[in-house]
């Protein structure tokens, strides 16, 4: 995979939201370069994202293409730089492209339509709504790159480039999965024989006009600043499968994974989006806010104790540091919000030399299937029984890793799982579960010792476990939310769990009680978890329900499939379910990296707080490492560890740690 090898403008950076309407007065009346100053080093900042143009299309500096808020008097953004630099701090220069309200009001025609016509938007009004009726959040209406908006804002960077010289640009609200069909869309569709209703070739269409925009910025800027930082935000986003398939990232000089875990999905969606893009050769930097919800919350905050665990885990993944505030539009700086971040980034300056620069390696690895919530709910099984994993299908090397788990989405191409079949055949370990031994199509692709049937008959079905994988799990059948796929076993496969159907599916014609049928008290033909060699065929997707539904049940019995074939981890710790482990290896300092990380979070309303930050005690950390660790050293306490060496695995034990703590395991 072609990658880039810039590093993150800083370790413990800001992004400064400024988007300010019209209706507002004295626009930075109240900026002061000292108080600025004061508030960026007393949060422990070393660069800030600072915002040329917003949402509403005002921009922060004298400009001749686009528009200057018309109650700013002054040379905002230029004056931010100029303290920035005085007392050391990188700047990168924001600049928003996917809403610009003011330009969608006076250029309809550079806005993204629907089929029907309509303006595509994040949100949506009520047909009858009036001006004076509330206006939904984050209610934006998109733009297209496919117009001549491109050549609007090609003119007004190429502006930026002239007058100032940051470290880097950062360009937000890249989505591809919004189809566009305005009438420049239309017309090079046709023209390029695109079919307007075959979504998979306009979503093809869409990445190709989004990927030349973003190429085209990119040498704009390097022609001026050749050494520049260039980020499209959306472009890493988890959600959206359309930018791992044609690689939407491609045109980032670094990757910035935005996350807001309070309200976007929680705290795991971090480790597997860093572990994929370090493995692909990325810097990355971790993004949260210091808000409670989300972006553009005036007065809300954070706790300092989230906010270091939040940070501390970005360290623990191999991520540099940014969180997000919005400045008030008087240009005052919110001490409160940088006291704050300062606790946190005073813990990150700590730490961070033990995570930044580390890349993940394990012995398990994970077949990314690019189905959000397939991967999710299986990284979150993984997280939460403290298995360590690399991302599989990345560097191209299967024959790195013991066990390769292949998620319950068709993912697999017929090269791919040739290799994966080669794999088993040479006595590797595959777990594949759901349809992910198959192709979209339901031809089995990987020699799973089973004939592929067909889709489920029922809603809901309930699974039975065998002698091997009942121990300290429920020995009744027991319900799968969503039923499984049915196969024949051959001959020669060994069954290790077998379906039970409900007696019919719940519908209005006939229905059992509040919710699902009953099973059958003698199981089905079809079974639900069987093994061939080295393959193992998990039919029930217990990652897809895991992530919906978070039964225990599902998650336990998943890991102790797990364990039948996973005998030798790099690393193994005793944890909390909310606890997890991230192992690193920096090879330049040889030394490998365990951190351990432990604060459970809580939902509170629509959001995930961390609040508590309970002690743990004598936590063991096992480890079985190619080469011979000389030392061990506990940080941030900076104590050694003593090493206990048995047959197989040698162990230390931290005494104590809340929140986060780092084991330094160093090689000679």
């Amino acid at each position: 995979m072609q990658t880039a090898s810039a590093i993150p403008v800083g370790r413990r950076q800001i992004h400064l939201d400024f988007h300010t309407s019209e209706y507002l007065k004295a626009i930075g009346a109240g900026f002061d370069k000292g108080d600025f100053q004061a508030a960026l080093k007393l949060g422990q900042v070393d660069a800030v994202n600072l915002f040329a143009k917003c949402h509403h299309s005002w921009s922060y500096y004298p400009t001749k293409v686009g528009r200057m808020h018309p109650e700013l008097r002054f040379d905002l953004l230029g004056a931010q730089i100029e303290a920035c630099r005085e007392i050391g701090i990188k700047v990168q220069i924001y600049y928003t492209f996917g809403w610009s309200a003011g330009d969608a009001e006076s250029h309809p025609e550079w806005c993204m339509r629907d089929r029907a016509g309509n303006f595509v938007t994040q949100g949506e009004l009520p047909i009858d709504s009036k001006p004076e009726d509330p206006m939904p959040d984050f209610y934006w209406k998109f733009l297209c790159p496919n117009t001549t908006y491109h050549s609007h804002i090609m003119a007004q960077v190429k502006e930026l480039c002239e007058r100032y010289a940051p470290e880097g640009f950062w360009f937000d609200i890249y989505q591809v999965q919004r189809h566009c069909f305005c009438k420049s869309c239309r017309r090079d569709m046709h023209l390029e024989g695109v079919d307007c209703e075959d979504s998979t070739a306009v979503g093809a269409f869409a990445a190709s006009k989004m990927q030349a925009h973003c190429k085209a910025l990119s040498g704009l800027i390097a022609e001026y600043h050749p050494e520049a930082q260039i980020f499209f935000n959306g472009t890493t986003a988890i959600e959206a499968a359309g930018n791992f398939h044609h690689r939407m990232y491609a045109n980032n000089t670094v990757q910035d994974l935005e996350d807001l875990p309070t309200v976007w999905g929680g705290y795991d969606k971090l480790p597997l989006q860093s572990k994929y893009f370090l493995q692909a050769g990325y810097a990355i930097t971790g993004m949260s806010g210091k808000f409670h919800t989300a972006w553009g919350e005036f007065g809300g905050f954070k706790h300092p104790d989230a906010l270091r665990y939040e940070a501390a885990s970005m360290i623990a993944w191999g991520a540099h540091c940014n969180f997000g505030d919005q400045m008030h539009p008087s240009g005052c700086m919110d001490q409160a919000t940088y006291t704050n971040i300062g606790e946190a980034y005073a813990y990150v300056k700590k730490i961070e030399d033990y995570g930044i620069e580390g890349l993940p390696i394990a012995r398990l690895g994970f077949w990314r299937s690019f189905s959000a919530e397939h991967d999710e709910g299986l990284a979150k099984i993984l997280l939460e029984g403290q298995i360590n994993f690399e991302v599989a299908n990345v560097l191209g090397d299967l024959g790195r890793y013991d066990v390769i788990i292949v998620p319950g989405a068709a993912c697999l191409s017929a090269d791919e799982a040739q290799c994966l079949d080669a794999f088993a055949k040479a006595g590797g370990k595959v777990l594949a579960l759901g349809a992910g031994a198959l192709s979209e199509a339901g031809e089995c692709l990987l020699d799973i010792g089973a004939d592929f049937l067909g889709e489920a008959k029922f809603d809901r079905d309930y699974l039975a476990l065998g002698e091997t994988l009942k121990r300290g799990l429920v020995e009744s059948p027991f319900l799968n939310f969503k039923a499984c796929r049915r196969f024949q076993a051959h001959d020669d496969t060994e069954i290790l769990a077998w379906i039970h159907e409900p007696y019919f599916s719940r519908t209005q014609a006939q229905y059992c009680s509040h919710q699902n049928t009953p099973h059958r008290l003698k199981a089905s033909a079809h079974p639900a978890i069987f093994r061939k060699g080295g393959v193992i065929s998990i039919a029930p997707e217990l990652d897809w329900m895991y992530y919906k539904h978070g039964a225990r049940l599902h998650r336990d019995l998943l890991l102790q499939v797990l364990h039948l074939v996973h005998l030798r981890p790099m690393i193994k710790t005793s944890l909390p379910s909310a606890g997890r482990l991230a192992f690193l290896q920096q090879e330049k300092h040889k030394r490998y990296v365990a951190h351990l990380l432990y604060a459970p979070p809580m939902q509170r309303g629509n959001c995930e707080v961390i609040e508590d930050l309970p002690p743990l005690f004598e936590v063991p950390l096992s480890f079985d490492l190619p080469e011979t660790i000389t030392s061990v050293t506990l940080v941030p306490d900076g104590i050694s560890l003593p090493i206990n060496h048995a047959d197989e695995y040698s162990t230390v034990v931290v005494p104590k740690f809340s929140c986060h703590c780092a084991i330094v395991l160093d090689y000679a």
